[in-house]
Formats: C-alpha cells, structure tokens, sequence
C-alpha cells in the first residue's frame, strides 16, 4: 500500500516508521525543514527523566520509552541518544533529590 502522511513531527514520523517496518511504501509531507528546529523534540533541551514517581503517570513509562528508543536505534543503525548525568543538590532530606536517588 501506498501511504502519504501529513507532518513529520514526532507523531508522524513514528506513523510513517510504523507503515514502513509492516512493508507499506510511505512518503512524508512535511510544511518545514526535517528535522524542525521549532518542533517540541527539536533540540538539546529534550531530555528523557527517569525522576519521577516509578508507577505513577509519566514514570511508568519511562523504561518503556528507552525500549521505545532501542527499536529505533537499531533500525537506524546508530543511535541519537546523548546519555548524560546531573548534579543535584539537597539541603534536606526528604526533598526532590530523593526521586534521584531511586
């Protein structure tokens, strides 16, 4: 099947990778530069945080997300992943830097 998807934002282009990974011809259309600069994943500002709450919302997804990523990496044969640490500094305990430690 042929396939035309409309914006490669990140929810395109997952589609578009989708189709194609199932054997589908795709093509992408795409109003601005791929990748967008002003596109929500666009720069080095977007970072992945396994701080919050294991079982809650957004951190119960977070291992999925790094699978997520794997698959994509290795379809692309590299991958665009800059794993970095931080610093965080607590004056008490009990505060935000405890979800760090966890």
């Amino acid at each position: 099947m042929n396939v035309i998807v409309v914006g490669a934002g990140i929810a395109g282009l997952s589609t578009a990778w989708s189709l194609v990974k199932a054997g589908h011809s795709v093509s992408i259309v795409e109003q601005g530069p791929i990748p967008n600069p002003m596109a929500a994943s666009g720069d080095h500002h977007r970072i992945i945080r396994r701080a919050y709450r294991a079982g809650t919302g957004y951190g119960r997804l977070i291992t999925e997300a790094y699978q997520a990523w794997d698959e994509v990496w290795a379809d692309l044969g590299e991958s665009h992943l800059d794993p970095r640490g931080f610093v965080c500094i607590s004056r008490e305990p009990g505060d935000e830097a405890e979800e760090y430690r966890e």
